[in-house]
């Protein structure tokens, strides 16, 4: 009887799939014949477009060439540099054009002006003499400049004299490739080919144009029958219709049209094949539909033979279910436990412990109610609550801890209810989380402290913070924010190893907890930061306690036998003066860290506007001097170095300088330091280096002696083999002479870093510079270097030559360098020479050369020049 109540719907389920496939066939014809009649209409279109846009275009071009050239060919005989201006004026004036090119009569080419230097003349006569013919502007075929250059596609012009008689033609090269081609800017020809078609269906032209090794399109032309076709297609009017052509084994779609002035045929195609793709896309939702509807009703068939079957199986199962139910209460690990709707138990699996009954129940739990057991006693409470609860979302969660054994116990309470939706029985399940709990402990533990310190971390100081700032608003309160580091605490763990830095961490943030004990709380960052936050009532409460944390932080430890001196630096924020925000007040508070640093450590700062300001500059500074070498807004200034004596210019250093479009002239001292911290100073040194020896090559052509150019390497260049690279680039690049460049390194890097740089300098002397060494006799190391390295130079430093008039120290130290140097047959240069008697003492002294605003300032290139030409000094110097 089921397979006969089947029968009908599987005979509707067979016609509805014959009569939908029918439909379905219908459908996609029709499609298709609305996918080709949309793809003609286009084509007719664009074609119209291609017409009327190319034949004004090219008209206007005979206009501009008639104007520019024919006129000046009748009013007199231009010279070939005259055609050229008027060529290169053409050049500008059409952006598709990338040449022109004038012929005489015989198609002699007299001159050409643009991208092409040559054309093949012998493809394009037929054209020349139909334009000397007609004396009418003719399209040429299209010309490929080289075996795989650009292709261009020519247009001849003729140039009339008076009587109308050609005289010259003038060729416009269009590019038939690239964003400015001529077929480009007319149509979107959406994956179409446009052909130009002449006499017997020769191509002109395509576009797109095709590629490979076939260098052009001349003496190609479309099968006989192909251009009979169109040609009666168009002789029958009926342009605004369809073609459909077979061209180089493709079954195209097309519309032709005359471009009846040039004598040519527009032939706008589209692969058949593209349609395919358009129908596809339209008719799939239909055919989806189709298979959706075949496979609801094959799914509903089976799902009908089914029914039955799973009818018994069901009711089978629901028995077997129920026994397994049964089973899984008794083996579970929870204890489970059903209470009428009073709370009194009517159920308990095996799990329900008899041995924690109160005194006055029996045996049997059965009429007992739940709370005269534990660990439901801890919901004596609660009942009425979660009662309550139940009736309005039907369930209750909850978890409680035990005061005898102090365990964790989650509670999940459910209710059944009878047909009239009247709750009649309430099921409890109980399960022992105390693993658990403790757990989220640990784990929480970890995730807000410190491991190290036991202190708050990051997260926890921000959390604590925030509430600590909250109750601060309420109370009109204000807090102080203390962010702090430990003084080179990096040398610490790189000299004795990370497990004394740990030590010592603990140590200073058991200092840190005796400093805020009852009236500050303290957090350890990360690292060696800490942050500290406080109430306070006046700024002289904040100063004598980051004083006194200052001074208990500095009292050398003993780790494991190894004395160490630490200290502290710290930057303070203030609520609600700086920031409303923990964010804010962190990061303003560390602003005010980083100044203390650079104010020298072991010492305490308040973030002010003035400090916000100077940073603020100070990050503006770094953003646009990553982009200075790329706006061209660096240039050299260069200071002489001029003889001692006679003060004739022996040499220059050459300087850095920055004029910022956003900024305004910044100075070196403002933006050097930032360039060696960013590692932009690498590529700022690469640009002084090349610019200054290409200027001292200009140099040496105004002068009449040999002149020398001094640049400085910071340790950051000097820290790279690069350099090597670098110097050897710029010498072959510019030919400048090595001798005459000379790289000036200061005392205090070249003293303090030797072993590490000596191999580094040994290979950039190879190179044939020399070595200078600038600010001498502020360095503090030994001065070994001197006799083991092959320096030529030693610079005074400004500091000394300064106060020489006036303080005999200066004069004896400058007066001492000068000779130590000469004993060592080195070459002394003072820097910093303002006046007359600085110059006439270091003249007493011997001093070699000199460098100073008494010779120079730094200037720019084009003034030193004419320093170097006219070797103009001041008069009040006494060297003249």
């Amino acid at each position: 009887m089921r397979n006969d109540g089947i029968k009908p719907l599987k005979l509707l389920f067979t016609i509805l799939s014959i009569l939908l496939l029918a439909a379905l066939g219908v459908f996609s014809v029709a499609i298709w014949q609305d996918v080709e009649s949309t793809q003609f209409s286009k084509l007719h279109k664009q074609n119209q477009t291609l017409i009327k846009q190319s034949q004004t275009f090219l008209t206007q071009q005979t206009r501009l060439v008639a104007k520019t050239v024919q006129a000046r060919f009748i009013e007199k005989k231009l010279q070939g540099n005259q055609i050229r201006n008027i060529f290169d004026y053409l050049l500008s004036a059409t952006g598709e054009a990338a040449a022109y090119a004038l012929l005489d009569t015989k198609g002699k080419m007299l001159l050409i002006q643009g991208e092409i230097s040559s054309i093949k003349q012998d493809q394009q006569k037929s054209i020349i003499k139909q334009a000397m013919a007609s004396n009418t502007a003719q399209v040429g075929y299209l010309h490929r400049a080289g075996l795989l250059g650009q292709s261009y596609l020519p247009f001849y012009i003729p140039i009339l004299n008076g009587k109308k008689k050609p005289i010259a033609i003038t060729v416009v090269f269009f590019r038939a490739q690239g964003k400015n081609s001529l077929m480009s800017q007319f149509v979107s020809s959406d994956d179409n080919t446009i052909w130009l078609l002449g006499n017997q269906g020769k191509v002109r032209m395509t576009h797109p144009v095709p590629t490979g090794l076939v260098s052009n399109l001349f003496g190609w032309q479309l099968p006989t029958e192909t251009i009979e076709t169109i040609q009666q297609h168009l002789s029958q009017g009926r342009s605004n219709q369809g073609l459909e052509l077979e061209i180089r084994n493709k079954e195209l779609l097309a519309n032709a049209s005359y471009l009846a002035e040039y004598q040519l045929i527009a032939l706008n195609s589209h692969p058949k094949s593209m349609l395919y793709a358009s129908w596809l896309e339209r008719i799939q939702p239909v055919a989806i539909i189709f298979v959706l509807f075949l496979a609801a009703a094959l799914f509903t068939y089976r799902i009908a033979l089914r029914i039955s079957k799973k009818i018994s199986e069901d009711r089978n199962k629901a028995e077997g279910n129920v026994h397994k139910l049964s089973k899984a209460i008794e083996q579970s690990p929870n204890s489970v436990v059903i209470t009428d709707n009073h709370w009194c138990i009517e159920y308990a699996n095996s799990h329900f412990n008899l041995s924690t009954a109160t005194p006055n129940t029996e045996n049997d739990t059965s009429g007992h109610n739940i709370i005269d057991f534990p660990p439901f006693n801890v919901l004596t409470d609660d009942l009425e609550a979660i009662s309550k609860e139940i009736e309005v979302s039907g369930n209750w969660f909850g978890e409680r801890k035990t005061d005898f054994e102090g365990k964790w116990f989650s509670f999940s309470i459910s209710h059944i209810s009878n047909q009239s939706d009247d709750i009649t029985h309430y099921v409890t399940v109980v399960q022992d989380i105390s693993s658990r709990k403790q757990a989220e402990a640990t784990l929480y533990k970890q995730a807000n402290f410190d491991a190290l310190t036991g202190l708050p971390n990051r997260r926890k100081a921000h959390e604590n913070l925030t509430a600590r700032l909250q109750t601060a608003w309420k109370e009109q309160k204000k807090v102080a924010v203390l962010y702090l580091d430990i003084d080179n605490f990096k040398n610490v763990n790189d000299t004795f190893g990370h497990h004394i830095g740990d030590q010592l961490l603990q140590l200073v943030s058991g200092r840190l907890l005796k400093c805020c004990k009852d009236h500050a709380q303290i957090c350890h960052i990360g690292g060696d930061e800490f942050l500290i936050y406080t109430s306070y009532s006046d700024v002289s409460e904040v100063e004598k306690f980051a004083a006194r944390i200052l001074y208990d932080v500095q009292i050398p430890v003993t780790i494991e036998s190894k004395q160490i001196f630490i200290s502290t630096s710290i930057g303070i924020s203030k609520y609600p003066e700086d920031s409303n925000d923990v964010a804010g007040l962190i990061k303003f508070a560390d602003m005010a860290l980083y100044e203390s640093k650079k104010s020298g450590r072991n010492r305490q700062s308040f973030f002010n506007k003035e400090l916000d300001h100077r940073l603020k500059r100070r990050n503006l500074i770094e953003i646009e001097l990553r982009y200075a070498l790329e706006r061209n807004e660096m240039l050299m200034h260069y200071q002489s170095k001029n003889d001692i004596k006679t003060g004739h210019i022996m040499g220059f250093e050459a300087l850095i300088r920055w004029n910022s479009a956003a900024l305004g002239p910044i100075g070196p001292f403002s933006f050097i330091d930032i360039a060696e911290e960013t590692g932009i100073i690498n590529d700022l040194g690469e640009f002084a280096l090349r610019q200054a020896c290409t200027d001292l090559i200009e140099f040496q052509r105004h002068s009449d002696t040999p002149l020398k150019m001094a640049v400085n390497l910071s340790v950051r260049q000097l820290s790279d083999d690069k350099i090597i690279d670098i110097l050897r680039n710029v010498i072959k690049e510019t030919g400048i002479d090595p001798n005459y460049l000379e790289l000036e390194i200061t005392e205090s890097l070249l003293a303090e870093n030797l072993d590490l740089l000596l191999p580094r300098l040994e290979k950039l002397l190879e190179q044939g510079v020399s070595l200078s060494i600038d600010d001498f006799g502020t360095g503090y190391s030994s001065l070994s270097y001197l006799t083991s390295f092959p320096v030529s130079t030693l610079k005074v430093d400004r500091a000394f030559v300064k106060d020489m008039a006036t303080n005999e120290g200066d004069a004896t130290l400058a007066h001492t360098i000068i000779t130590m140097a000469h004993a060592l047959g080195l070459k002394v240069v003072a820097e910093g020479i303002e006046d007359e008697t600085q110059l006439g003492m270091l003249r007493e002294y011997g001093c070699d050369i000199g460098q100073g605003y008494l010779f120079s300032k730094p200037i720019p290139k084009h003034e030193m020049i004419h320093l170097v030409e006219t070797e103009h000094l001041p008069n009040n110097m006494g060297l003249h």
